[in-house]
């Protein structure tokens, strides 16, 4: 019984790779395989890629500064909200 159990999804894997769907022909223009694949490139930044005071950073500095001090004003809020015991 168990040999008759074992053979059923042998049989059956057999069967389904030998199907015509599984042996299809790639469709007329169709590509025939993969575009390869781009290389890797790493760059590594260079100091002159940076400029520390140009108006962009400085911008950027600045939303920055005003998202600081809104996020300083709400934890202040919620540490004045919360009364936590330490006796």
């Amino acid at each position: 019984m168990r040999a008759v159990l074992l053979a059923i999804p042998i049989l059956a894997g057999i069967l389904i790779s030998n199907s015509p769907a599984a042996q299809a022909e790639p469709l007329a223009g169709s590509a025939t395989s993969a575009p390869a694949e781009a290389p890797a490139v790493h760059v590594q930044p260079r100091a002159a890629d940076f400029q520390p005071r140009s108006p962009a950073s400085e911008a950027e500095q600045k939303r920055l500064s005003v998202f600081d001090a809104k996020q300083q004003k709400r934890d202040d809020a919620l540490d004045n909200k919360l009364s936590i015991c330490r006796c």
